[in-house]
């Protein structure tokens, strides 16, 4: 028996219009905005700039996630710092154990 499967670029969809997909706040900013160096001065003024994209983007809570699984240690991610991130995670160890 002979078979021939044809895919096509819209294999499996049941429709030709394009798909929009929410575009994340941070793409059009200064990447270095979102890792600031340092945890006093200038960089806390630059660590809430960066917080206050995030809350304007539609992406935020899957950008947290993404940055929790990936386990990032530096920048802004999702409108938490690197040390709110830390705490969560450590927080989440602790009830896991309790």
């Amino acid at each position: 028996m002979n078979r021939s499967i044809v895919r096509t670029a819209y294999y499996g969809a049941d429709t030709t219009d394009i798909i929009e997909r929410p575009r994340a706040a941070c793409a059009s900013e200064d990447p270095e905005l979102f890792f600031p160096i340092g945890d006093t001065g200038p960089s806390l003024l630059w660590e809430e700039e960066a917080k206050a994209v995030c809350r304007t983007c539609p992406l935020m809570e899957s950008c947290l996630q993404g940055a929790l699984e990936r386990g990032e240690d530096y920048g802004v991610f999702g409108g938490l710092s690197a040390k709110e991130r830390r705490s969560l995670r450590r927080r989440a160890a602790r009830q896991r154990t309790a």
